[in-house]
């Protein structure tokens, strides 16, 4: 039987220790490492860079993005969905059409994806960088929405240990969260240049730039407007005593990332996929876990995290291949590396197609899977995050 929040302290009877005590997502140092160890490789790319003068189009900048995929995992965490469900077999059956919705329409956008993408790579170029664009919005729109999740689950928590609720004016802002900074982040990479250099393009190249962008002036504008929105959610924030301390940190800390992009956004998608990489990996770890009511479960502590590792790791080949490092073993070997992978270029152009489909197909059964509006996801899901 769920237990069911206690209730929320008044403000008076809120003691300043309840700020951070028990109210951390996972635990002080995971929530802390998520948010920055990221931060601490968009460092060291941006001094890479700046050290060596290739600035954002160099090797450092493809270095702090393959670490970003591969091993801050946001390129690899696509595949633990679908382990999810197949292991917690209890999250198909949450609404009488979700395993219909996980299984089928997840195979059905696979199939698609893969369709499409290998069609427009052969025959349609504009097609095939249409869809890149498509998919860059799908992306960036799924990794603001874990975030809008995850701060909703902050809550949950805090609400649970007794702290005070969210105001009615943090909810409003948390509704308006994902659609306010995923339009100014698209108008950043898809409508305006990435340097006020003459002749730079925006971040994603669709055949926009021949036909003119918008001036890169407007990044300031932009930022401007998700300064007014970031000042309204600081002002939020500010409630009565016994707020959650590590919402505060997790909120704040996403404000200040969204910002960097739209500033710098080759770099500030480093920033993104890293974060939204880690969280999923430890947000699936948690839902792996067995209840106290799974006693026989086999998948538990230690053989979680090596189940997530061992899926990821045809993905993890994956990007090996695709790596920015094959370029020094090149300087090695005389380019024996990239002789070898061009030898095998059917299989990489095959696995790189089925890994943007479990990409999409991961999208796609996220959608359904955290429907916490629905009481019996609640009833399902939450107790496997500890908020029953």
């Amino acid at each position: 039987m769920a237990t069911l929040p206690a209730p929320a302290l008044e403000a008076s009877e809120a003691p300043a220790s309840l700020r951070f005590q028990g109210l951390w997502l996972f635990s002080p140092r995971a929530d802390l490492s998520i948010l920055l160890l990221p931060a601490l490789l968009l460092l060291a790319s941006v001094w890479l860079a700046s050290l060596t003068g290739e600035g954002s189009h160099g090797f450092a900048q493809r270095i702090g993005r393959w670490t970003s995929q591969y091993v801050f995992l946001n390129g690899t965490h696509v595949i633990l969905t679908f382990l999810l469900v197949g292991t917690r077999r209890e999250l198909l059956h949450t609404t009488p059409t979700q395993s219909r919705l996980l299984v089928g329409g997840s195979s059905a956008v696979f199939l698609l994806t893969v369709g499409l993408l290998w069609y427009g790579d052969a025959h349609a170029p504009l097609l095939a960088l249409l869809l890149g664009a498509g998919i860059h919005v799908l992306a960036a729109h799924h990794t603001l929405s874990q975030v809008k999740g995850l701060w909703a689950l902050h809550g949950l928590r805090a609400r649970a240990a007794g702290a005070p609720p969210l105001s009615e004016a943090e909810r409003t802002l948390q509704r308006h969260f994902v659609p306010v900074a995923l339009t100014l982040m698209m108008l950043r990479s898809l409508a305006l240049p990435v340097t006020d250099a003459l002749g730079a393009r925006p971040m994603l190249n669709i055949g926009q730039a021949e036909s003119g962008s918008l001036p890169h002036g407007l990044t300031w504008v932009l930022l401007a407007v998700w300064g007014v929105f970031a000042a309204k959610l600081v002002l939020a924030l500010r409630g009565p005593p016994g707020q959650s301390g590590p919402r505060r940190v997790y909120v704040l800390a996403h404000v200040a990332v969204v910002a960097v992009y739209i500033v710098w956004p080759l770099w500030g998608s480093i920033l993104t996929a890293g974060i939204h990489g880690l969280e999923y990996f430890f947000l699936t770890g948690r839902m792996l876990q067995p209840t106290p009511q799974e006693t026989t479960a086999r998948l538990r502590g230690p053989r979680v995290w090596a189940a997530m590792l061992a899926l990821m790791a045809p993905i993890i080949v994956v990007g090996l291949v695709n790596s920015p490092f094959v370029t020094l073993v090149d300087g090695v070997t005389q380019g024996a590396a990239t002789d070898f992978f061009l030898r095998q270029q059917p299989l990489w152009s095959l696995a790189v197609l089925a890994t943007n489909g479990v990409v999409l197909a991961h999208y796609f059964a996220d959608a359904f899977l955290y429907r916490f509006r629905i009481p019996r996801v609640r009833e399902v899901t939450l107790p496997r995050l500890g908020l029953g």
